[in-house]
């Protein structure tokens, strides 16, 4: 790479404390944007039900690894990264 070449990442979080107020949708509709715009995104989902992961179309009864096997199971975050059917995710 070129030093006048930078790789750029924007992080956007999306939270509020109440449910029900469109924060998985929001989520799953920007990154396919962003994604649909020719832009590299990474949708980490922290919920503990998982919500995020099934909208993206990804069987959670299947053996993956989570940001909890990350954060306490001391797994590469790298692992946990699971890609979707969707181009540029």
């Amino acid at each position: 790479m070129l030093r006048s070449e930078a790789l750029w990442a924007k992080i956007i979080a999306i939270t509020n404390q109440k449910g029900g107020v469109g924060k998985t949708t929001t989520s799953i509709n920007l990154g396919a944007s962003l994604a649909a715009n020719d832009l590299r995104v990474l949708l980490v989902d922290f919920d503990p039900q998982g919500k995020l992961t099934s909208g993206l179309g990804i069987d959670k009864n299947n053996e993956i690894l989570t940001v909890y096997n990350a954060l306490l199971g001391g797994m590469p975050i790298e692992k946990t990264i699971v890609r979707t059917e969707c181009e540029g995710t």
